[in-house]
């Protein structure tokens, strides 16, 4: 990975990390956190790739991203929520979740069309990572 990838990689990270985190700072509920991370990234989003979208998908692909956005929105409006909730302790909330992100691409890519299996590495990682779930869960 270049340089410039990892700090890339950091930038999401850090912007994933705070966002709920602020928003619950902000003590509104999970509805309003989830609206206004959603219409900003989509502005955000559009003004920065307004001279990429001269071309329009297919049909097909148009389908695939609308189903992709809606599982999309469902987990932010989750995630907002749950960051929103006073029962929710946050930190441990939001590093379970980012460790489960990471977890699970392996199993997804074995599951998209021309996937591979897991490697015998990636299993183990899988359940290191099942692990740290277990003990970042537990109060």
């Amino acid at each position: 990975m270049t340089t410039r990838t990892l700090l890339s990689a950091a930038f999401v990270a850090l912007a994933f990390a705070a966002w709920p985190l602020i928003g619950r700072e902000s003590r509104v509920s999970g509805a309003w956190m989830a609206t206004a991370v959603m219409v900003g990234s989509a502005l955000a989003v559009t003004v920065l790739s307004s001279t990429q979208l001269s071309q329009w998908p297919s049909s097909r692909a148009l389908w695939i991203l609308a189903a992709a956005a809606v599982v999309n929105g469902l987990a932010v409006f989750v995630y907002a929520s749950s960051a929103a909730n006073p029962a929710v302790v946050v930190g441990p909330f939001i590093v379970v979740v980012s460790v489960m992100q990471v977890a699970v691409v392996p199993f997804l890519v074995w599951v998209m069309p021309g996937g591979r299996a897991p490697s015998l590495r990636q299993v183990v990682g899988f359940a290191f990572a099942a692990v740290a779930v277990y003990l970042l869960a537990k109060s």
